[in-house]
């Protein structure tokens, strides 16, 4: 994108971490057709803290039974995978070689 088209953007998100990039693509995804904008200053997305973190998804074991954390981590960690399986299936499918 060339200078000159900036203003053409809708929406600009800065930094091309899993925090931006998760954004921009929700963005996205509920406003299709929106012009959006990733601002990155590394030569590749996720370079910064998003490259430096554990990889990990905490279950809440480590947390006091019945906590607030442990609660969230729990319902987090089933979210996040539910939502991993649904994309893994989507690709497959884009891709043909999930059920159809």
């Amino acid at each position: 994108m060339s200078a000159t088209s900036y203003d053409s953007v809708d929406l600009a998100i800065i930094g091309g971490g899993i925090v931006g990039l998760s954004t921009a693509m929700e963005c996205a995804r509920r406003r299709p057709g929106a012009r959006v904008l990733v601002l990155e200053k590394e030569a590749a997305v996720g370079a910064h803290q998003s490259s430096h973190n554990s990889g990990v998804i905490h279950s809440g074991i480590y947390y006091k039974p019945g906590s607030y954390k442990a609660r969230f981590a729990r319902k987090t960690a089933a979210r996040t995978l539910d939502q991993a399986m649904a994309d893994a299936w989507r690709w497959q499918r884009t891709l043909g070689a999930g059920p159809k």
